[in-house]
């Protein structure tokens, strides 16, 4: 008997199925060669900025007066402090459409990239984790928002929070773990990943609860800076998830994400106001991401598997998915169900591609984990797998390809770290902000760089080689 679960709360897309059972650049590589390119290959041919002196961000500083301050606003001592706030499903051209002066704003501070990259598959929950570890999915282990472990006999189900917050599921060492292991206090708002019960926990941590405002997150952050310098927070990760509730609901173009664009963008006006009128603008680092971005889908570019496979022994589905994981208790079905779809693919130059684990491109970094299934079908770009009883439940979605337009996420940052670079003609560098008086966008970046970028910013410390990032938490070097 088949279970089927259907699309719901915040943006957690996959689809899976249980059979019973740097700018003007010498030496240019460029971002999709990067991509493609082996780990050592990546070290090797790292770009380098002509236009900056010192690497970005920079290192907070280390000085301290007789009371052991490192910083001062005036009336309070301050440690070096980071603040990370994720906006799910926020694509980088919402940020044209001239209703986000505050998220624009960051960036033409400080710094801003042409886009981020979020690692496969394109999901909240394994981007969120990869943004805060330094991991791809393969190597943290939340391969999904819905996934099935072969070793445990177990699934994992981000709508049960009782069993998906269990540590064994959550690998690598979150950031905010990372701060309280080395004697600095964090504060977690919601971020997937921060309910896990791991030895280590957050300073502090407010649980996910889809009637708490994005206005009130950003009191939270004020609050926490208020607190006395011994309790005070250096590292704060906040979630906000109303624009990507909006896009799943109604679609990317939609008068509701226009609405929730201009409401996060208020309230993050909020927060840059408590900060400025505590005079913190030149101590508190701000760094602004997104986790994926959102396409539109429509009935006409629906592929209905059940057209294709047997739906029967089918144990546990989630519909409407660009990615159709599929895991069987008899191995010979596995191949059935592969050389089926890939029959009926080629026959009928249907717009999926069907992978055996081993077959999954390199570039995707999506295949040592067993958690990872035996069997992947990927719709292209706009399409979703379903079947023919369900009809669509949402106007938006992800999970596509992680170099889809799309699904590309945002990277701004402002505070001490990120000084402003300013450009000095569009021949030293393509990527030129006309608007911003000649500031340089900078190249799009991996979303598992971020975690080392936050450590260099508050003066945390990372082991060579204990993430999948290659830039060593810098986002632009001078050559």
């Amino acid at each position: 008997m088949a279970i089927t679960i259907s699309s719901g709360l915040f943006c957690f897309f996959i689809l899976s199925i249980l059979v019973r059972h740097d700018n003007g650049i010498s030496r240019r590589l460029s971002f999709q060669d990067l991509k493609s390119a082996s780990r050592r290959e990546r070290l090797q041919k790292i770009q380098c900025n002509p236009l900056i002196s010192r690497p970005i961000p920079l290192p907070p500083p280390t000085a301290q007066d007789k009371d052991g301050r490192i910083l001062s606003n005036g009336t309070h001592g301050f440690d070096p402090t980071v603040i990370v706030i994720s906006f799910d499903g926020m694509r980088p051209d919402y940020l044209t459409r001239g209703i986000t002066p505050n998220i624009v704003s960051v960036g033409a501070s400080g710094i801003a990239a042409e886009y981020m990259q979020p690692s496969f598959p394109t999901l909240t929950f394994p981007n969120h984790y990869s943004l805060v570890t330094g991991l791809y999915p393969s190597s943290h282990g939340i391969v999904g928002n819905m996934f099935f472990d072969p070793s445990l006999n177990e699934d994992f189900n981000y709508r049960f929070p009782d069993k998906s917050w269990d540590p064994k599921w959550w690998g690598g060492e979150p950031i905010w773990e990372t701060a309280v292991l080395q004697n600095k206090r964090s504060g977690v708002i919601m971020w997937p990943g921060g309910e896990s019960l791991r030895s280590v926990r957050p300073t502090y941590h407010i649980r996910y609860r889809s009637d708490v405002t994005v206005f009130e997150k950003m009191n939270t952050i004020l609050e926490w800076l208020d607190k006395p310098q011994e309790e005070r927070p250096a590292l704060m990760a906040v979630y906000v998830s109303e624009v990507d509730s909006a896009g799943h609901d109604f679609g990317p173009d939609s008068r509701r994400v226009q609405k929730a664009l201009v409401q996060v963008d208020s309230a993050l006006g909020e927060l840059l106001d408590g900060i400025r009128s505590r005079n913190l603008t030149n101590i508190v680092n701000l760094v602004l991401v997104s986790d994926h971005g959102m396409s539109y889908v429509t009935n006409d570019k629906s592929i209905y598997y059940d057209d294709y496979i047997d739906t029967s022994d089918l144990l546990f589905e989630e519909s409407l998915q660009p990615h159709l994981a599929i895991w069987t208790k008899d191995p010979k079905r596995t191949d059935e169900i592969y050389h089926t779809l890939k029959r009926v693919q080629k026959r009928d130059q249907l717009p999926f591609q069907v992978y055996r684990r081993e077959e999954i491109p390199a570039r995707f970094n999506y295949a040592n984990n067993d958690r990872i299934p035996p069997v992947v079908a990927l719709a292209d770009p706009g399409y979703v797998m379903t079947r023919r009883d369900m009809g669509l439940a949402v106007a938006g979605a992800h999970g596509w390809d992680n170099e889809a337009k799309d699904m590309r996420a945002i990277f701004l940052a402002s505070g001490p770290s990120f000084p402003r670079i300013e450009g000095i003609s569009k021949s030293a560098t393509e990527a030129i902000d006309k608007t911003a008086a000649a500031q340089v966008t900078l190249p799009p970046f991996e979303n598992v760089e971020l975690y080392e970028i936050i450590a260099r910013t508050v003066g945390l410390q990372v082991k060579d080689g204990a993430t999948d990032g290659v830039l060593s938490g810098y986002i632009s070097r001078p050559c």
